[in-house]
């Protein structure tokens, strides 16, 4: 029962036993009725100021760092947890490699259960950071928070790219990618064939492989990454309100450049066939085969396609990279070629060729 709706009954109580009193009796019961709700309410107010002054400290805003990264999370987190979790997230921002110490350092990331920011910040002299928001609990997990934290400096960096590679990358720049689960996703997709950009980049055709992953500047993405019938099937039986009844009717009675024009028109499908697993992949390869740095010098640039970027990072050309890429995914990791030699190669190589002869031997492409 709320403070308010018991002081009501208290005073609705004493009204009914005031009209059996006289009128002397009924003055002084009711002084003491309002001296009984006076104390009452200034007990609870007493309390209620306990409790806001208690939350306030298990909430104070208590900074934790490693390497370039400070997180704020409430005081009630245990120093193990705080530590692990900034721990956690540091790792996974070195595996990924792209993001520069600069740029860590410049944010500090404020959990939403973080209490007093403001005088924290001016004592630890972090307030010329920039505040990120940070979705993590008032009581942060130790095994799930590492990736929340790690993911959200990701967002921040993706929303300081230009427009090219924001259109691009996913959304937090494929931190916390893995191959046991992203990169087998991005195999399967690849495998998949849906797209006849996708199934030449499979046998090993280096421009589909730049057409299917989106890395050229392409005039009309949608007339040279897909051909008409897939557009076609894409538009079939569905209804987009930013394209005209007649452009799609005249697409599926077989006006290939309407399937175009339509398709340019709104959130119709995306304009790269890749999707965002199969991306970061190429990023990680470009990463596991020519170096740390190598995607923080792409990230950085901003002259040319993205397939150039990222061949001038890595110091080869465009269709080279996009066919270690190949070799690499479809050997999950496999073309370790500082570190393998041929007896160590072998495996993986007899791995993608069977993945090869799968895919050759089944779907619509045969």
């Amino acid at each position: 029962m709320s403070s308010t709706r018991w002081l009501a009954g208290l005073l609705a109580a004493g009204a009914v036993a005031a009209r059996a009193q006289t009128p002397g009796e009924r003055i002084a019961a009711t002084r003491a009725l309002l001296a009984r709700a006076e104390a009452a309410q200034a007990a609870l107010a007493r309390d209620d100021s306990v409790a806001r002054a208690g939350e306030s400290v298990r909430r104070r805003a208590t900074p934790y760092s490693a390497d370039a990264l400070t997180v704020l999370l409430p005081a009630i987190t245990d120093d193990v947890t705080g530590r692990r979790i900034v721990a956690g997230a540091v790792a996974m921002l070195d595996d990924m490699g792209g993001i520069p110490r600069g740029f860590i350092g410049s944010l500090v990331l404020v959990s939403d259960y973080a209490m007093d920011v403001d005088s924290v910040l001016r004592a630890t002299g972090l307030r010329s950071r920039v505040r990120v928001h940070l979705d993590v609990g008032l009581h942060p997990d130790t095994l799930a928070d590492d990736w929340k934290v790690a993911t959200t400096v990701g967002r921040a960096f993706f929303g300081s790219r230009d427009r090219e590679w924001r259109e691009w990358l996913p959304w937090n720049v494929s931190v916390g990618w893995t191959m046991a689960r992203d990169g087998q996703a991005a195999i399967r997709e690849l495998m998949a064939g849906d797209t006849r950009a996708g199934a030449k980049c499979l046998a090993g055709e280096a421009r589909s492989c730049r057409l299917w992953l989106g890395l050229d500047r392409d005039a009309n993405p949608y007339a040279v990454r897909f051909t008409a019938a897939e557009l076609r099937r894409t538009l079939a039986g569905r209804f987009f309100g930013s394209v005209g009844p007649s452009l799609i009717k005249d697409c599926l009675a077989g006006t290939d450049d309407a399937c175009v024009r339509a398709s340019s028109r709104g959130d119709v499908l995306p304009a790269i066939p890749a999707g965002y697993e199969a991306r970061a992949s190429l990023l990680r390869a470009a990463r596991a085969l020519h170096g740390p740095s190598v995607l923080e010098r792409a990230l950085a640039d901003t002259t040319g396609s993205l397939g150039d970027r990222l061949a001038r990072a890595a110091g080869v050309g465009t269709d080279s990279l996009v066919s270690e890429w190949r070799t690499w995914l479809l050997t999950a990791g496999g073309m370790a070629r500082v570190r393998a030699g041929a007896r160590e190669a072998l495996p993986a190589l007899l791995f993608g060729g069977l993945l090869l002869a799968a895919a050759a031997g089944s779907g619509r492409w045969r």
